[in-house]
């Protein structure tokens, strides 16, 4: 039998990453909806479509260090935000972490998808990428099947209803 301490440090662990992924998926599933068209949007925009086809024109190394250059200056105010919401800036931190998450929405994911076929061609990157996706994709699953996600899922439903019952004109169905 292993020692009780790590699996009690498992327990934790594992609590603390699905409220983590919970809390990120939920935010997610909220605010995705509303930057959607936005993008959509942008990405029509005559500008947007030659960035798009200029960026899938590019060497490889070209588009990681296109992509390299706004994470490294978005992500990293995710993390800000957080720390701000952590220790008592609520406000402060939410807001700089929206901000965060919208710039890199409209940075970093459409460079990555423009360049995505480039970048696949970087074999560490590729490698990197696919295990970046099992690990994530284990991590919704996890939380997926907690009483946590079910709630979770349950009130954004809930919350989505209510929203579209004040947008939505009265007398329409």
């Amino acid at each position: 039998m292993g020692n009780p301490l790590t699996a009690v440090m498992r327990v934790i662990g594992r609590a603390i990453a699905t409220v983590i992924v919970v809390v990120w998926l939920v935010f997610e599933v909220l605010l995705l909806p509303l930057v959607r068209p936005v993008v959509h949007w942008l990405g029509r925009l005559a500008l947007f479509e030659k960035l798009g086809a200029v960026i899938g024109s590019l060497p490889p190394y070209a588009v990681l260090v296109l992509l390299a250059i706004p994470f490294v200056l978005v992500e990293p105010l995710k993390a800000i935000g957080l720390y701000w919401i952590a220790t008592g800036l609520i406000v402060r931190g939410l807001a700089l972490f929206v901000f965060a998450h919208l710039v890199s929405l409209l940075t970093l994911d459409r460079i990555y998808h423009a360049g995505h076929t480039q970048l696949m061609q970087i074999g560490w990157f590729a490698r990197l990428m696919t295990w970046l996706i099992s690990l994530r994709d284990r991590a919704f699953a996890m939380a997926r099947s907690t009483p946590a996600w079910r709630w979770s899922a349950e009130t954004v439903a809930k919350l989505r209803t209510w929203v579209r019952t004040l947008i939505e004109p009265a007398g329409r169905s």
